[in-house]
């Protein structure tokens, strides 16, 4: 995988059970550009090195499927997870996975209360 500035988010998009190859790329591809409306510095998707032939991970062994990385000020961050839980909304089995450093967190469009203390808890952390 090309090397992301620790602070740097990466999102693993998960688009659901049922979905396929073809509507992970599209769901990607309309979150990139969501995600592009805000105060970000940029959303690309994350290339590997060498997969294996044939990898239900990439597409024409390049870019890994529902997997984007997104510059940001910190001051974005929040914005960015505040259209992250209302996209999800309109996406009803999508989740994301976010990275930033070695600290991880799954968001989903609905968060129960403790998931939404995970969240704000996650959010205090990367926050300037």
């Amino acid at each position: 995988m090309d090397r992301i500035a620790p602070a740097d988010l990466t999102i693993a998009l998960h688009a659901g059970p049922e979905a396929d190859e073809e509507e992970l790329q599209q769901l990607s591809q309309r979150l990139r550009h969501d995600l592009l409306e805000l105060d970000v510095d940029s959303v690309e998707g994350i290339r590997q090195d060498s997969v294996p032939a044939g990898s239900k991970g990439a597409m024409g062994g390049l870019i890994t499927l529902g997997s984007l990385a997104v510059s940001l000020g910190p001051v974005a961050l929040t914005a960015l997870l505040n259209m992250l839980q209302s996209w999800l909304k309109r996406h009803h089995d999508a989740t994301v996975n976010l990275k930033m450093g070695g600290d991880e967190i799954t968001v989903t469009g609905s968060p129960s209360k403790e998931q939404q203390q995970l969240i704000e808890l996650w959010l205090s952390r990367h926050k300037a």
